[in-house]
């Protein structure tokens, strides 16, 4: 790890950009009277941004601490049973049919396989219970409820920004189901405060980006998923490989010429733009560039 304003200095001598350019469909800018975009040199941002997080208080908070990368759903192997189970699931539409266990032992930790542990404060099985039954009042169908026949403490494996990790977890029965709903008994920890500020509003010619799909530390390639408007040529994502992070910034590519007053759908669109890097992601921590903060995988960063 690089510390110190010289190691971050040093570090970005050795920094590696890449530009990754995704196939060209509608494209972003949302608005009206269309046009070319005036190309963006995203470059300097994404210098700025990685000498902020290189061996800074915040990269070791996002390495030492606990924070999941991947989204909680319950997906049963082979699938469901019928479209008003996966319905039921997905809306959080559930019933009790069980005593709730008493809350666990404070002192259950989180485990890696390198040896590490971290004990954190942790959800009463009510709490668990309440984050799944998410369908109240006029959204809930009873009868299309998925019937949770027991509860009982374990433990689920969960992607983290330190690697694989066996964390403490409620384990949900769901009656037909041979595969428990597993949901995190871990309370939910704050995001390292990124030590660089946001642009606040985007530059023309820049994309939003929303989330990646970086499966493993060996991964070498994956999906970052970016917004564009409806007269613009598509996105391009520029990749800057660091030391302790993975910068990334979206950038909008020219669309077509289009003459005065002609209008703009005023929608967003979402592209998914696949972007390769020279080493595996490893421990190094995906930012984006326009907000300085972690971008997640599958969850907008914004």
């Amino acid at each position: 790890m690089v510390s110190g304003r010289a190691g971050a200095g040093a570090a970005l001598r050795g920094l590696v950009t890449a530009v990754v350019l995704a196939a060209a469909g509608c494209g972003t800018a949302p608005g009206e009277g269309g046009g070319r975009t005036a190309p963006v040199d995203t470059r300097p941002r994404m210098e700025r941004v990685a000498a902020a997080w290189e061996g800074s208080a915040a990269f070791r908070q996002w390495r030492e601490g606990f924070h999941p990368l991947d989204e909680q759903d319950w997906a049963p192997p082979g699938g469901f049973r019928s479209g008003e189970d996966k319905a039921a699931a997905v809306n959080g539409n559930f019933v009790l049919r069980a005593e709730l266990p008493a809350d666990p032992s404070p002192a259950t930790p989180i485990r890696w396989p390198d040896g590490g542990e971290l004990t954190l404060p942790l959800l009463s099985a009510w709490e668990a219970y309440g984050q799944i039954n998410r369908a109240k009042g006029a959204t809930a169908e009873p009868d299309q409820a998925l019937p949770v026949t027991a509860v009982r403490f374990g433990e689920t494996i969960v992607r983290t920004s330190r690697g694989p990790a066996r964390v403490p977890a409620w384990l949900f029965i769901i009656e037909g189901y041979d595969t428990p709903l597993a949901r995190i008994a871990i309370r939910e920890q704050e995001l390292p405060k990124p030590p660089i500020e946001p642009l606040g509003t985007f530059d023309e010619g820049t994309a939003p980006l929303f989330g990646h799909s970086a499966a493993s530390p060996d991964a070498t390639s994956f999906e970052v998923t970016a917004g564009h408007g409806a007269c613009d040529g598509g996105v391009a994502v520029d990749v800057l490989e660091g030391t302790d992070v993975v910068v990334l910034a979206g950038r909008i590519l020219p669309g077509e010429e289009t003459g005065p007053g002609v209008a703009c759908a005023a929608v967003m669109l979402e592209q998914t733009v696949p972007v390769t890097l020279t080493r595996p992601v490893g421990e190094r921590v995906v930012i984006d560039s326009e907000s300085g903060a972690p971008l997640q995988k599958g969850a907008r960063s914004r």
